[in-house]
């Protein structure tokens, strides 16, 4: 009996550990780690200049669009910051990044470009992005101070 019990316990314990350390891995590799504040990218495209560079630029773009849309928020980040080292005067494409950024819990360099996004568009004079941005930001805002309230909560 003493053999059977022993076994009992070491298989829950098994479980109980397996159970943890899964969902530990999900929450950090999976989708666990990305809190989706943004849904929706900026859909409007920018003027790429009529060369190579803009060429690849724009395909870049198109790409970060649809790995933001099936919620590859990694993959868009990526593909958003290859169209800005092609060209980095893309409004856009810094205003997307920095909503993959948010959704990936990275909330300075979300912030850090959206920045850059509103210095870009107001020197193209779109007023109706900068309002966006500005909606953008106070999101950002809210979620860090209901993570302090949490913080405080929780010591």
């Amino acid at each position: 009996m003493e053999l059977t019990n022993f076994i009992a316990l070491s298989v829950i314990v098994a479980l109980v550990l397996g159970i943890g350390l899964g969902t530990m891995t999900w929450a950090y590799f999976g989708k666990g780690s990305i809190s989706v504040l943004f849904k929706e990218p900026i859909l409007s495209s920018p003027e790429f200049p009529a060369t190579d560079r803009g060429t690849k630029a724009s395909v870049y773009f198109q790409q970060g669009i649809e790995a933001y849309q099936s919620g590859n928020y990694r993959k868009a980040k990526d593909k958003f910051t290859s169209a800005l080292e092609l060209i980095s005067t893309l409004a856009e494409a810094y205003h997307n990044r920095a909503l993959a950024f948010a959704n990936l819990r990275s909330d300075d360099e979300a912030v850090a470009d959206l920045i850059r996004a509103s210095e870009l568009y107001q020197q193209q004079g779109t007023g109706l992005a900068i309002d966006t941005i500005k909606q953008n930001l106070a999101a950002l805002k809210q979620r860090k101070l209901e993570r302090e309230k949490q913080k405080a909560v929780a010591t």
